[in-house]
């Protein structure tokens, strides 16, 4: 055991059409690109995005069966600097 605790700040998994799912993910990168961040809001909770310093984006697409999976998730260390190999949308 590595003593690292995790606290999930928010997490939501919810039905959405692909074209839902597409506008969600335009919307952060826009927000992301102009301003450096995005909120996340659901109900009354609002959250901030805010990555920083050195950046991670981890991709994943996994097929279990008949179940496929697709996973964006950015990570980062507040002040660290670092850098990595690029994967690019064609």
């Amino acid at each position: 055991m590595s003593g690292k605790s995790e606290e999930v700040i928010f997490s939501s998994e919810e039905p959405r059409t692909v074209q839902e799912i597409a506008d969600f993910l335009i919307l952060a990168g826009q927000k992301l690109k102009e301003q450096g961040y995005f909120n996340l809001t659901q109900g009354d909770r609002q959250v901030e995005v805010r990555p920083d310093g050195s950046t991670k984006l981890e991709l994943k697409y996994e097929i279990e069966g008949a179940k496929h999976q697709f996973e964006i998730e950015i990570e980062w260390k507040p002040g660290a600097q670092g850098q990595g190999g690029k994967v690019d949308i064609v």
